[in-house]
């Protein structure tokens, strides 16, 4: 069970009943969408991260060992 705001609930009912169907219908509709949603964006923030890295050469401990002072 979930607890909705009055408001919130009458504007679910609403479109429920605009659509001819139930407000669970509506709720697993919407509920989906958000959270496909949310799952595009941090998507796509990982691979705009992604897209910013830069990767180290393969030659990191040689420079390490370099940079530090004999």
């Amino acid at each position: 069970m979930i607890s909705l705001p009055d408001e919130l609930l009458a504007r679910v009912d609403a479109e429920a009943e605009r659509r001819g169907t139930t407000r669970s219908a509506v709720m697993r509709e919407y509920a989906a969408a958000a959270l496909d949603q949310r799952s595009s964006r941090l998507g796509a923030a990982m691979r705009e991260l992604g897209d910013e890295a830069v990767g180290h050469g393969g030659h990191v401990v040689d420079e390490l060992k370099a940079s530090r002072p004999t």
